[in-house]
């Protein structure tokens, strides 16, 4: 494992116990309320196109401007956490009004950073654009798992950090806070499950569909169109 996902792994996890250590400190009913609201989201978030949209722009235009706004931000004069919020900002707004951005922004962001990879020095910038179109492309194809992952997992982080801050006064409670990749697996794992639940319904399929409303009948031809 590299350097870098290891640290990425325990920057998640001093997150995720602080989180759910500052729930901890909270009077119960925030805790269960946040775990309430992560089952909603888990079961049935992703049909909510535009939420999921405006969610799910915001965090990957964040992510964005953390991996590829060093210089822009240092030559812009504002700090890194400005440029992540502004982006993430803007890209909400967009996808507020065009929903559609979100999974383009979803594909092309993983495009990019895989294209980064191979791409060579002298054609950096021409190889992380094709990947970023490829990726968008292909995240505009698969706009219905994108959904359901996206707001599995929001619902999956609520549920389990909620969850720990509501047990830390117990034994297994403090075992979670003072192993915290315990809980990002935990939220992993709920996060696969809600993916699959979710997946037939996501990014606003059949949200017209009433569930034991048969179909409208088919309109009579008339004498005349019979005849």
């Amino acid at each position: 494992m590299s350097e870098g996902v290891e640290a990425a792994l325990r920057d998640a996890g001093h997150w995720a116990s602080g989180v759910a250590s500052e729930f901890g400190g909270s009077p119960w009913p925030v805790a269960a309320g946040v775990v309430v609201a992560g089952l909603l989201v888990l079961l049935v978030g992703a049909r909510a196109r535009r939420p999921v949209a405006v969610v799910g722009s915001a965090g990957v235009a964040a992510v964005a401007a953390h991996w590829l706004g060093e210089g822009a931000g240092a030559r812009l004069g504002i700090s890194m956490a400005a440029l992540a919020a502004g982006s993430a900002a803007a890209a909400g707004a967009l996808s507020a009004v065009v929903p559609q951005v979100f999974p383009v922004l979803a594909g092309a962001l993983p495009g990019a950073f895989l294209a980064s990879l191979f791409s060579p020095s002298d054609r950096r910038l021409e190889v992380l654009a094709v990947g970023a179109l490829v990726g968008g492309l292909l995240g505009l194809l698969a706009a219905r798992p994108v959904a359901a992952a996206v707001a599995s997992t929001v619902g999956a982080l609520a549920v389990a950090l909620g969850a720990a801050g509501a047990l830390h006064g117990t034994g297994p409670g403090r075992a979670l806070l003072a192993h915290p990749t315990a809980i990002l697996a935990a939220a992993a794992i709920l996060a696969v499950a809600g993916t699959a639940f979710q997946y037939s319904r996501a990014w606003g399929r059949g949200a017209k569909a009433l569930p034991g409303k048969p179909p409208p009948p088919a309109p009579v031809k008339g004498a005349a169109e019979q005849d």
